[in-house]
């Protein structure tokens, strides 16, 4: 029975899968992928460790320092310990000059790296349960799975000092899953994902998938030009030429015109990034779809092999020769 052993490129737009081999084992898992380069935590070491990885010039790699937190913390696979990284830029063109922010340990705590600093800083980890930042506007902002944002100026991050403000106040309407994306008219947009599970009451009137990701809101972020505090949510019923990609890496908007005839408007494509120590899908990270918002409709973007299942879910990659 044939199986995959390693890590290549499947074009979405091209339906091809390419001779292109990624220079990572193919049963780790990648915690993240930002401006062109993959992150993953570093097996060989007894910390916390992060290595980011350019895969599109000559495989260079950096080693972040250790992140440290408390043993009740650590998941039982290493791998999982950081859920998600991002940076501000590449550092290919700026390494002297850019920010990551990483995601981290079971309460989804947030940490912050200036490229050239030997320790990271933490955020007090009463702000914990984010699953996904961005940089936006000159500031962070992160989401959480109650819809919980913070916001954080990182003019302090030379001195180790972050301070989160609040921009929105945690609520009471939670999602398993909330990504912040930039739109296309740069706005500030939340998207939420919301999974549903075999036997949920709802179940029976819900015919694809019957679990896995259940349906996504996505709304319009209308910020305080001054304060930055959120004034409202405007949710929004039809993307226009926006196409999201969210999942564990960068949560990023590209345009369907741009793309004609390759990509699906009004859609999110997404791959499976719900995880645990005991996984919550029987048949491994299979949860990879493209969800029209307008139509509410699901369909696929991936042909789904029975090898997925023995491997760690996919992440997008966006090859930075076609943004920057």
């Amino acid at each position: 029975m044939w199986k995959a052993t390693k890590k290549s490129l499947y074009g979405i737009s091209s339906k091809t899968s390419y001779k292109f081999k990624l220079p990572v084992p193919y049963n780790k898992r990648l915690c993240g992928s930002s401006h062109g380069w993959l992150a993953k935590v570093d097996s060989s070491s007894k910390v916390t460790l992060i290595k980011l990885l350019n895969p599109f010039k000559d495989a260079v790699s950096i080693t972040l320092p250790p992140i440290y937190f408390r043993d009740m913390y650590r998941r039982k696979s290493y791998e999982y310990d950081v859920h998600k990284v991002v940076l501000s830029t590449n550092p290919t063109f700026k390494p002297h000059d850019y920010v990551v922010v990483a995601i981290y340990n079971m309460r989804k705590c947030l940490a912050f790296l200036k490229a050239g600093q030997k320790n990271w800083t933490y955020i007090d980890d009463i702000h914990h349960l984010f699953t996904d930042v961005i940089f936006y506007k000159g500031l962070v902002y992160a989401v959480g799975l109650w819809n919980k944002i913070v916001s954080f100026d990182l003019s302090c991050l030379k001195d180790g000092r972050v301070i989160p403000k609040i921009v929105s106040l945690k609520g009471d309407d939670y999602a398993h899953r909330a990504y912040l994306v930039k739109s296309l008219e740069g706005d500030l947009w939340l998207v939420r994902k919301f999974i549903g599970y075999h036997g949920d009451e709802d179940d029976e009137d819900n015919t694809e998938p019957s679990s896995g990701t259940k349906r996504f809101e996505v709304y319009n972020l209308e910020l305080d030009v001054q304060t930055g505090e959120l004034i409202q949510m405007l949710k929004i019923e039809s993307l226009g030429d926006n196409v999201l990609f969210v999942g564990d890496s960068d949560s990023v908007a590209v345009s369907a015109s741009y793309f004609s005839n390759h990509l699906q408007k009004d859609s999110i494509y997404y791959t499976d990034d719900f995880y645990g120590d005991t996984p919550p899908y029987p048949h491994g990270p299979f949860d990879m779809k493209i969800y029209n918002v307008k139509e509410k409709k699901f369909s696929q973007h991936c042909p789904f092999y029975h090898w997925f299942k023995e491997n760690p879910p996919a992440v997008w990659v966006i090859p930075p020769f076609q943004w920057e």
